[in-house]
């Protein structure tokens, strides 16, 4: 396997002597290890051609203007780049770092004047924005969305759920990474289809009875990534074909980061991501907006929750009770107006407390 720490480490020994042109894919360091890749032309038209592919499944046109929920640039060079890229792409953007209500009203309104086909984000930002508009009594049906397409953060099903609700269409995830490509791309009937002619996937089992999963990008011959382990944990594939008919294979549901770890007081593992079906009830109940489990170094869990309108005091308590009955563990709760969002603008369900620096 190829390992993050080893592509950070030897980067540059790793670049082919006969490296066809390319540009260089840099992650967010949203793992902890951020990484830089040289990918060729050819294995970034595999990626671009993978997204036209999904936008065909949704009835969707190449170029048709849709919704971006992505981070933006704190300096104005940064900036600058945003809106000539924003332009070229035909999208109009809605900055995940400073997204609340004043501003999910603006973009409603501006998008009500100037039509969309689809929206495509982190899908934390797009549940935010569902839920701000629902709030204000706006109704995301008149923007008349084909599809919201979730990327680059782990699609948990009571996000789904509030973002097919706030807007009356399908969501999709397209699951991949930086580094090597898309793996998953969901197709209207809800299969997550492996793009076979531009990836390999290998699956590992773990102790917790999922998959780890490897990439390998058959077009990158500037620097070839060969069962890269990009560390998120899956399900096993539907044993039934997708219903659409498409021949290309199935993935399993994807859970995110296998080395986002709870380590309990008890010495007991777990994945972060799997409490994740707690919050289910609390979304569609509008009781919990956003959360963020944080470790502290003696091992103290604290769990971050950004209330919702229906929040009252006896959540609390019943959060307690969930997650206790989840993990086996007490955690404290904490209320915060709202979650800082760093690189690019993705949320992590679970953090330590030394990456927020406190």
């Amino acid at each position: 396997m190829l390992e993050k720490p080893t592509l950070q480490a030897s980067s540059e020994s790793l670049i082919s002597s006969r490296a066809p042109r390319g540009t260089k894919a840099a992650t967010s360091g949203s793992s902890g290890t951020p990484v830089q890749v040289t990918r060729g032309h050819l294995s970034w038209a595999h990626v671009h051609a993978n997204k036209f592919r999904q936008l065909h499944w949704h009835g969707l046109r190449v170029g048709e203007r849709y919704a971006y929920f992505w981070g933006l640039a704190l300096e104005a060079a940064g900036r600058r780049q945003a809106r000539v890229k924003d332009a070229f792409f035909n999208r109009d953007r809605c900055s995940a770092f400073t997204l609340d209500a004043e501003r999910a009203r603006d973009f409603f309104h501006r998008m009500a004047r100037h039509p969309v086909r689809y929206a495509y984000g982190y899908p934390s930002a797009l549940t935010q924005f569902a839920d701000e508009i629902s709030d204000q009594g706006l109704d995301g049906r008149q923007l008349g969305w084909k599809v919201v397409i979730a990327t680059a953060e782990s699609l948990h099903p009571q996000q789904r759920e509030r973002i097919g609700a706030a807007f009356g269409c399908g969501v999709a995830d397209d699951y991949g990474c930086a580094e090597a490509g898309d793996a998953g791309l969901q197709c209207e009937q809800g299969g997550l289809h492996i793009p076979v002619e531009s990836v390999v996937v290998d699956l590992l089992p773990t102790p917790e009875g999922r998959l780890e999963l490897l990439i390998t990008d058959l077009h990158n011959f500037s620097q070839p990534m060969i069962r890269y382990r990009v560390g998120d944990l899956v399900d096993p594939a539907p044993m039934d074909p997708c219903p659409c008919g498409r021949q290309l294979p199935l993935l399993g549901r994807v859970y995110g980061r296998a080395g986002d770890v709870l380590t309990l007081p008890d010495g007991r593992r777990v994945n972060a991501n799997l409490p994740s079906y707690i919050f289910k009830h609390h979304g569609a109940a509008g009781t919990v907006r956003e959360y963020q489990f944080v470790q502290y170094p003696d091992g103290r869990i604290e769990l971050r929750i950004t209330a919702g309108p229906a929040w009252t005091s006896t959540v609390e308590p019943e959060l307690r009770a969930e997650v206790r009955a989840a993990l086996g563990v007490d955690v404290a709760v904490r209320l915060v107006p709202r979650f800082e969002r760093r690189g690019r603008g993705k949320h992590r369900d679970f953090v330590r407390a030394e990456d927020l620096e406190e």
